[in-house]
């Protein structure tokens, strides 16, 4: 995206933001009294509901604003929504008609709604770095990586980039800080109960340098789903713990995701449930969460790179912004929005105009190096960087927030929340 364009977004967000804040948003205001947090959804809905047909990607930011130029009228027509309108929405939402809107500079208004499935009550992440150790896994030299976090130790046999530290580092800390704490707000309600998402400090399971499977270039979903289902495994996850477990399937650079690039997606997370997405998870172990990460550095500069630090020290900036948004999609919505033939919605919380999950909605708000405009003023629910649990600074993107903005609903969890 050229400079110019981003400083027209940023202009948006500004506007929108003041108009929020100011209480004369109309539109603003009509699709935030729309999105009700209750439960629009029961076990079964009222028409034969479509299912999603895809993981749920993190896009590039050129795919980013292709797609939002193309929702706008200015080119073609995105794709359809995961369709997690199920009949109980009033016409036109209910029939799946409405293209998905993706953030791009200004987030997309309106509360996230609970549609009757589980989060991740006690999030843990395990991080699985497979095939980093293999011949050709990464070009030129090789680099070995000592992975020291609290009681957690892990060798990674080539880090050359210094990404695989990057990661256990940012997880590690991610735990009980005020970015977190947003996803506190959001619920189940399992027979009768309702459970909060927790801040626990310790949210890094473990760390697995698989270099045993062999991982090949042409990996693909069920490929990511099956190494998922070894990390449980290797971890010694219990099945019923498989609801809060994120098994993040990291890749080297010469073994990484090809579809990523080719389809304009940065990462994504998903939910291994038979029958459902052509069926590519029905010899997989059901109801297992997992990120696709791949390798970031090999994607340019679309997936983060810069956007909150300059030069060299914003390389691998991407790098937490990416992984952070699929972890807290997947604790917020672990069922990544799939519904059963039957009608039972897995999914936890979206947004149900556009399907948008708390990540996705907030997604490349603000500008680089500094959010602000010409008159130097932040940008709010910019991308920042928030500090670790142990003092180390990380950069990630903002999250939905419904009790933002007064409860009208906004990005939030960095340094540039509402009100400003």
């Amino acid at each position: 995206m050229s400079k110019i364009v981003r400083r027209a977004s940023r202009a948006a967000v500004l506007a929108g933001a003041v108009s929020l804040a100011a209480g004369v948003s109309l539109a603003g205001a009509q699709v935030a009294a729309a999105a009700t947090t209750a439960a629009p959804v029961g076990a079964a809905s009222a028409h034969a509901p479509s299912v999603k047909l895809h993981p749920m990607f993190m896009p590039t930011l050129a795919n980013q604003w292709s797609r939002f130029t193309s929702a706008s009228g200015a080119g073609l027509t995105p794709p359809a929504p995961p369709c997690p309108e199920s009949g109980k929405l009033p016409s036109p939402f209910s029939n799946c008609g409405i293209p998905e809107t993706p953030a791009t500079g200004a987030p997309f208004l309106g509360n996230m709604a609970y549609w009757g499935g589980k989060v991740q009550v006690h999030p843990r992440v395990y991080l699985v770095f497979w095939g980093w150790g293999e011949n050709g896994a990464f070009p030129g030299i090789c680099k070995k990586e000592r992975l020291t976090e609290g009681t957690v130790h892990a060798t990674i046999a080539c880090d050359p980039d210094g990404v695989a530290k990057r990661m256990a580092d940012f997880v590690s800390q991610m735990g009980g800080t005020r970015w977190v704490g947003t996803q506190t707000q959001y619920y189940q309600v399992v027979n009768g109960k309702k459970s909060n998402i927790h801040n626990d400090k310790h949210m890094l399971g473990g760390i697995w340098a698989d270099d045993r499977n062999r991982i090949t270039a042409k990996v693909g979903y069920t490929n990511m789903a099956q190494e998922a289902e070894r990390a449980a495994k290797h971890f010694h996850v219990a099945k019923k713990d498989l609801i809060n477990a994120d098994f993040v399937i990291a890749q080297p650079a010469q073994f990484s995701d090809p579809q990523a690039a080719a389809q304009g997606y940065c990462a994504f997370h998903d939910y291994t449930e038979p029958k459902l997405e052509g069926g590519i998870y029905n010899k997989v172990e059901p109801g297992l969460v997992y990120t696709n990460m791949p390798y970031l550095l090999s994607q340019g500069s679309g997936c983060g790179a810069n956007l909150v630090n300059a030069g060299p020290a914003g390389r691998l900036d991407g790098v937490t912004i990416a992984l952070g948004h699929e972890i807290m999609e997947a604790a917020t919505d672990p069922g990544a929005e799939d519904i059963l033939p039957d009608g039972t919605v897995i999914g936890g919380w979206f947004d149900p105009f556009d399907a948008n999950e708390n990540g996705d909605k907030c997604a490349y708000v603000g500008d680089d190096q500094g959010f602000t405009d010409p008159s130097g003023l932040a940008v709010p629910g910019a991308a920042g960087a928030i500090k670790g649990n142990r003092g180390e600074m990380f950069p990630v993107q903002s999250l939905w927030s419904n009790a933002a903005a007064g409860g009208a609903g906004y990005c939030a969890g960095t340094n540039y929340d509402l009100p400003f």
